[in-house]
């Protein structure tokens, strides 16, 4: 049986150090991040509602119909960015980086974030008509 852990260990293994670019993109630098918590910051009312149909997809990764034009798209990308940094940061924190991070800096830290999402698409069932052919159309045969 395992024992339990202090609190500071615990923070310890919660935090991790990543890579992420140097501000001449010619190597990188390093940076302690946590996992991101959405349905914590969701519950807090600390993502914007126009952002929650997209946290809502990066999470469970089912696309929401939109009528959105490509500056809207982008806009929201940008803000969707900003909240995985403010999300995930940890040393330094996003208020401390955020007047120097680069577009890179950002982009990495949010695949990052991402990555660990993506994990999960292996056991997400084939949506549509895919290789699976489970397009929800026929039914399974009756067996004999």
């Amino acid at each position: 049986m395992s024992e339990i852990l202090s609190i500071e260990k615990l923070r310890e293994m919660a935090n991790i150090v990543i890579d992420i670019p140097n501000f001449e993109n010619n190597g990188t630098i390093k940076v302690r991040v946590q996992r991101p918590r959405l349905m914590a910051m969701a519950s807090q009312g600390k993502i914007p509602n126009h952002l929650m149909s997209i946290a809502v997809q990066m999470v469970t990764g089912r696309k929401n119909a939109s009528n959105k034009n490509n500056e809207d798209i982008i806009k929201d990308a940008s803000l969707m960015l900003e909240l995985y940094c403010k999300a995930c940061l940890v040393e330094p924190s996003y208020e401390e980086f955020k007047d120097i991070m680069t577009d890179d800096q950002a982009d990495a830290i949010f695949s990052w974030a991402m990555g660990l999402n993506n994990k999960l698409d292996s056991f997400r069932k084939n949506k549509g008509n895919g290789s699976s052919n489970n397009n929800g159309e026929t039914l399974q045969e009756k067996t004999k």
